[in-house]
């Protein structure tokens, strides 16, 4: 195409609608055969296919001041950090009514700094009538806007009448690479218990928690994390009151030898599991009150 002159449409000219129509003619001129797709980010998808845009951001790093690179993926702003804030979003809807929104939350550092914002996707029939046991899709959008994790849940119960369909959550990367599952163990007890798999269904860590009836636990719970044979304590996930922020925060901690950032994403899947699981029924009002 041609360039075309900005004296052309400058307003001492006396024949611009000529040379707007031969400009658009020009521009133009390759027919449309397909209408653009757009994902959930309203992006293209033919503008980034299976890559991330090249968005120059700052990674956090505890051990040193801020850094700046390129991001490969999401997963690498998990890289270098050992604890993290699981904090939700007040919605107003909650407050004022009995109808139950999709959660919004932050995933930050113990210094404030924000690493992914997690946008709920459900139904909303199962959120008012089965509460917190509900099925959702839990997206994670990093600091450029792009997604960097999802979490997929079943209903399911994980009450001990309900032995035969517990409690699944999977952890996936964009473009669509399963990471692992956490998995509900099947226990006679009280006692929680969870198993942390990788992709191929290998045991790397496993999760007990506090003897509960049901799904029902106090405010302040701690669940400690284990190596896969379950004999050595390497984590926790304490679920507690922040004075600050005036509200309860689920806190992760991990051990600092975890260099793959895939199993930090499966422990951070592990606690948004375990809010809905044992936290998030006692904030919601829902019908029948099934919060397990």
């Amino acid at each position: 195409m041609e360039d075309i002159s900005l004296q052309a449409f400058s307003p001492s000219s006396g024949n611009n609608e000529h040379h707007i129509d031969t400009a658009f003619t020009e521009y133009n001129n390759d027919p449309i055969t397909a209408q653009p797709i757009y994902n959930n980010n309203n992006t293209r998808e033919q503008d980034y296919p299976g890559t991330r845009r090249p968005i120059p951001v700052s990674v956090i790093n505890q051990n040193s001041s801020l850094t700046y690179l390129t991001p490969l993926s999401g997963l690498d702003f998990l890289a270098d950090i050992n604890q993290l804030i699981i904090q939700q979003s007040v919605e107003l809807a909650d407050l004022i009514s009995n109808v139950s929104s999709e959660n919004r939350y932050t995933v930050k550092v113990p210094r404030g700094d924000t690493i992914y914002y997690a946008t709920e996707s459900s139904e909303n029939f199962q959120r008012n009538c089965f509460g917190s046991g509900r099925a959702f899709t839990m997206r994670l959008y990093d600091r450029t806007q792009q997604e960097a994790i999802h979490f997929k849940r079943r209903l399911a119960c994980g009450n001990c009448s309900f032995w035969c369909y517990l409690q699944k959550m999977e952890i996936w990367v964009p473009p669509g690479e399963l990471v692992g599952t956490v998995e509900q163990n099947m226990s006679l007890t009280m006692k929680s218990s969870f198993s942390v798999l990788n992709r191929h269904n290998e045991i790397v860590y496993t999760i007990e928690g506090p003897s509960t009836f049901g799904c029902l636990l106090g405010k302040n719970q701690n669940f400690q994390i284990y190596n896969s044979d379950g004999t050595t304590q390497i984590g926790s996930i304490i679920h507690q009151w922040d004075q600050v922020q005036v509200s309860y925060n689920l806190l992760l901690q991990m051990p600092s030898n975890i260099q793959e950032t895939r199993h930090k994403a499966l422990l951070l899947g592990s606690a948004f599991l375990l809010e809905y699981m044992f936290f998030e029924g006692s904030k919601k009002k829902t019908c029948c009150r099934c919060v397990c």
